[in-house]
């Protein structure tokens, strides 16, 4: 069966570019290992955080700036077309530091960040957030970093992409890339062959594993862990120390994260990387020692050498890439539909690309 594009990958990312795709008229199938939505997608705490964890390179910035601007747009029309509120939260973003050397490069980098907010004494940021240790060094306060509810996102997208006459098929692999003379023609899966003028790699950490590229894509898993806490006084703020996160959502409920881990594609939760997320969390925000522990998650990023994305051409004709966004997959989801969906039909996308090549690395 021939079809117009074929989007491999149900994340967030690919759900995504599906959307894009279908809104510019094509027939779009999306080929998924899994459930939509599962994976990585479903564990992200979903934060639009363009400066953190600092420093983010100006590159990437550049990337994440846009799309964030994006959010709003992309979440009404995601209600429009699905009926299902993403859960955009507008607060801001607490960034906290635990000792005067942290506090310093926080005053370092607010010159830099527009509209932050540096806060110097306990009463400020308790007045904020009371349940803030007073035993911090500082604060900067981030009116324009945001989250959303990923899991929320990714319901929306699956619906809007379903209503867009997108077709989805579960339980298919994705092994090899079927090229002739320097075009790739479709797939081949567990299922056989999928054919389409258009294929878009959007496979998460799997993105690496498909055959048929002069080199494979460097794109490797992240392990991420995660834990859903409940405490006794719901959160108003997004709270990122150095080493973890805190992120409220509307249920009361608080995501503490995340863990940093190269451990393959083991998608096990262990006792040293949640232990280490509580105890890290209560210094931050010592009742939090009293929460109901409610969810634990895991999820692989798909991560690069580089931490930029591999975004557009790969050098074969028939073939874009929209892999490897690592720890910004929710924030890009925008900016890489868009860009996907600009190419395939052959217009400007609405940013540079260059700075994300997938041929950055020599391979392709």
């Amino acid at each position: 069966m021939t079809t117009d594009a074929l989007v491999i990958g149900a994340g967030v990312t690919g759900l995504a570019v599906a959307r894009g795709l279908a809104r510019r008229g094509l027939a779009v199938e999306i080929l998924t290992r899994d459930m939509p939505g599962s994976g990585a997608s479903r564990a992200s705490a979903g934060m639009l955080e363009v400066h953190f964890p600092a420093p983010v390179p100006p590159a990437l910035s550049a990337l994440c700036q846009p799309s964030r601007a994006m959010y709003g747009d992309f979440a009404r029309a995601l209600r429009d077309e699905s009926g299902v509120d993403i859960e955009l939260d507008l607060e801001g973003t607490l960034t906290l530091a635990t000792d005067p050397r942290e506090f310093s490069s926080l005053q370092e980098q607010s010159p830099g960040i527009t509209g932050s907010r540096l806060l110097g004494d306990s009463k400020s940021w308790i007045s904020m957030e009371p349940g803030l240790s007073p035993e911090l060094a500082g604060a900067m306060f981030l009116p324009d970093d945001h989250h959303v509810n990923p899991r929320r996102l990714c319901e929306a997208l699956l619906i809007s992409c379903e209503r867009a006459g997108v077709k989805i098929s579960r339980g298919i692999s994705v092994t090899r890339y079927l090229a002739r003379d320097g075009r790739v023609l479709g797939v081949e899966t567990n299922a056989g062959r999928f054919q389409a003028g258009l294929t878009v790699n959007a496979a998460g950490a799997w993105a690496g594993g498909i055959a048929g590229l002069p080199a494979p894509l460097p794109v490797r898993p992240v392990r991420g862990q995660i834990i859903s806490l409940r405490p006794a006084t719901p959160l108003r703020y997004v709270l990122h120390g150095p080493s973890i996160y805190l992120v409220p959502r509307r249920d009361g409920t608080i995501l503490l994260g995340a863990t940093v881990e190269e451990a393959g594609f083991d998608e096990s939760a262990t006792a040293g990387g949640i232990s280490g997320l509580i105890n890290e969390g209560i210094r931050l925000l010592p009742g939090l020692r009293n929460a109901v522990l409610e969810e634990v998650r895991v999820g692989l990023r798909p991560g690069t050498p580089d931490t930029f994305p591999l975004l557009g051409e790969s050098g074969l004709r028939g073939l874009l890439l929209a892999a490897g966004p690592y720890r910004k997959g929710i924030l890009l989801a925008p900016v890489i539909s868009e860009s996907i969906a600009a190419l395939a039909n052959g217009e400007t996308p609405p940013v540079p690309l260059a700075s994300y090549s997938p041929n950055r690395f020599g391979g392709a």
